[in-house]
């Protein structure tokens, strides 16, 4: 409202100076015509009940499904309602101390209701003043205007990719006092408003605008002069916040631009937010008013605190804040949680420390140069690092279970005794086809040689015998490989491996797959699952000739690990899948003269193994060492 013209003309001071003895007094007499100033809702201060980024503001997000969240607050107004005349200032509310109560609920991801009561527990003005310009001092204790909130969820960053939006609608319900001036004449008060906001690294930033439907209405009038009124507005909030830490600062800006004969005005408020523990979380605001708009006052303090559900969620890349000291303790993964912080102390991050928890050196990947079984070979080189053996064995024992003479890690069958020129496994015919067990692919059927024993098989019975249909499921053409016209195969089976159409590209120097390369990982997914008949698959990962030994045996078992792991994603088999890193010890091009050599070595290939050649090699997971299968 115009301090300078709302009462013009309708509120007249006089000021006359009495004598020296009885001292100096100011007094303003009752102005004549004039009419007592309307009720209205006062209050222009709205909290974000779930307060996920800013606690004024919001910003987009929506609390958790099923998370709740309960907000009590104490501000202080400082003069947000003065009428100025003739350069006379008339505080008809100087002061005002409102409770705000307020609520935040999650019944689903995308969906979050909200309420909030506003009570003013004292207000006062200028006695005197109001007094004689025939206008009634506001009534000190009163319930202001209840709202209610539906939030919903439109796009989220971590979808999405670029921001967080979220459409809310708002319903101020008229139970408030026109005398205390917390009620706005009329129907109840729809507010609609569109949030949106983004985290960029620590801070998240956000803006919020918003209309305000309520009837227009003057405040004041006389006989031949109108004065200034409240009505429908627009309004509009900004704010910016920090992230990631028990101790957060924020600051919000919230404007006011009016639809009707009203001034605007705009309000600073920044303020810092402190999580004591897990459910409970202080805050403090402070600052100042621009403008004439009733309502907004010189200046503003609040203080409160938050209760159930506090603790911020993790924005894209960032720590828990239970990462914060004094919190650790409620932690349910903090390698997960924690990927900026350091577990073990040993100066290497979580999120690239290849054992987290516990100290090691960066050369090892965060690991230790542990003995576990005391025979001179750390665990990182040591195949068996929980049995003694010697160097020769890579830290394995030489055992024989069966007595054949053939050592356990030789021998394809260590239960059974055979002679060494078969491995170990003795020589049966069970089909009676003439291939023996060891070297028939399908021993309890008989098939022909050309066949490794098998039968030939034809179940889409498209003319292309499985042994060669990469597409087993769909009838399809031979020189397809047996998949429909329309659909062109990227792998071909052929005799003890699978051939891939095009290499499998890795990020420069790491482990992670990158997207090209995943169409054709989905047609070895589709093979491996729809081919129950080949045996098993061993994922091997090779390297160029430049790097260390120990070094391309470690990258080329982590690549051929991460190949192995996004098969199994899409559906293959685990039990039929080995990933072995083999280092620069297979190279396909020797000597590396040129570039294209070196892309020619640094590969991953995908060969048949018989089961038995895996049997006491192959860990529970399905990873393997170098060494634990022949190509």
């Amino acid at each position: 409202m115009r301090r300078s013209r709302l009462l013009r003309g309708v509120l007249a001071f006089a000021f006359a100076l009495a004598s020296a003895s009885a001292g100096a007094q100011d007094d303003v007499p009752p102005v004549p015509n004039a009419s007592p100033l309307r009720g209205f809702d006062l209050e222009r201060l709205e909290l974000n009940p779930g307060a996920e980024g800013a606690l004024l503001v919001g910003l987009g997000e929506l609390l958790p499904a099923g998370d709740f969240r309960a907000t009590v607050a104490m501000q202080y107004a400082h003069e947000p309602l003065v009428y100025m005349n003739t350069g006379k200032k008339l505080a008809v509310v100087g002061s005002r101390a409102t409770a705000h109560l307020a609520a935040a609920y999650a019944p689903l991801s995308w969906l979050q209701v909200g309420l909030q009561v506003p009570l003013v527990a004292f207000q006062g003005g200028n006695s005197t003043g109001l007094a004689g310009a025939g206008i009634p001092e506001p009534r000190a204790q009163t319930l202001s205007t209840p709202s209610l909130s539906g939030r919903v969820g439109l796009l989220t960053q971590e979808s999405s990719g670029v921001l967080d939006l979220a459409a809310e609608l708002g319903v101020g319900v008229p139970l408030g006092s026109a005398e205390g001036f917390s009620r706005d004449d009329g129907s109840v008060r729809l507010s609609p408003r569109l949030m949106l906001g983004r985290h960029f690294g620590r801070i998240r930033a956000g803006l919020e605008v918003g209309y305000v439907q309520r009837e227009k209405m003057l405040l004041t009038e006389r006989v031949g002069d109108l004065e200034d009124e409240v009505g429908h507005e627009v309004r509009v909030g900004a704010a910016l916040s920090t992230t990631g830490k028990r101790l957060r600062w924020e600051l919000n800006v919230r404007a006011m631009l009016p639809l009707t004969d009203q001034p605007g005005a705009v309000e600073l408020l920044p303020g810092a937010r402190y999580l004591a523990s897990p459910s409970l979380e202080l805050f403090a605001l402070a600052g100042m008013g621009v403008g004439s708009a009733p309502g907004t006052p010189l200046f503003r303090l609040m203080v409160g605190g938050a209760f159930g559900k506090v603790v911020p969620t993790r924005g894209p890349g960032e720590s828990s804040v239970r990462c914060e000291p004094g919190l650790v303790k409620t932690l349910t993964d903090p390698i997960q949680e924690c990927p900026g912080s350091d577990e073990d102390g040993d100066g290497i991050i979580n999120s690239v420390d290849r054992c987290p928890l516990v100290a090691g050196d960066a050369a090892r990947g965060g690991c230790s140069a542990k003995d576990s079984d005391g025979d001179g070979i750390e665990d990182t080189l040591d195949e068996c690092p929980d049995l003694n053996g010697p160097p020769a064995r890579n830290g394995c024992p030489m055992d024989d279970k069966d007595k054949d003479e053939v050592e356990d890690s030789k021998d394809r069958c260590p239960e059974h005794a055979g002679p060494a020129d078969n491995e170990g496994c003795p020589v049966v015919d069970f089909d009676k086809d003439g291939i023996v067990n060891d070297n028939d692919e399908c021993p309890n059927e008989p098939g022909p040689p050309e066949r490794k024993g098998c039968p030939e098989m034809d179940s889409d019975k498209d003319g292309v015998p499985n042994r060669l249909d990469s597409c087993v499921k769909d009838v399809g053409a031979a020189n397809n490989l047996g998949c429909p016209a329309n659909v062109p195969p990227l792998v071909e089976i052929k005799p003890g491996h699978l051939e891939l159409f095009e290499r499998i590209y890795f990020e420069a120097s790491g482990v992670v797959i990158q997207s090209r390369s995943l169409e054709q990982l989905n047609w070895v997914a589709r093979i491996v699952k729809e081919h129950p008949e080949l045996p098993m698959v061993v994922v091997g990962g090779h390297t160029d000739l430049r790097s260390p030994l120990d070094a391309s045996r470690r990258l080329s078992q982590a690549r051929a690990d991460a190949v192995r792991q996004y098969l199994i994603s899409k559906g293959a088999p685990a039990d039929r899948l080995m990933a072995v890193g083999f280092g620069k010890t297979k190279p396909k091009v020797f000597p590396e003269n040129t570039y294209q050599d070196r892309e020619e070595n640094r590969r991953i290939e995908f060969k048949f193994i018989d089961p038995q050649e895996s049997r006491g090699a192959l860990p529970a997971d399905g990873a393997a060492k170098p060494g634990d299968v022949r190509q």
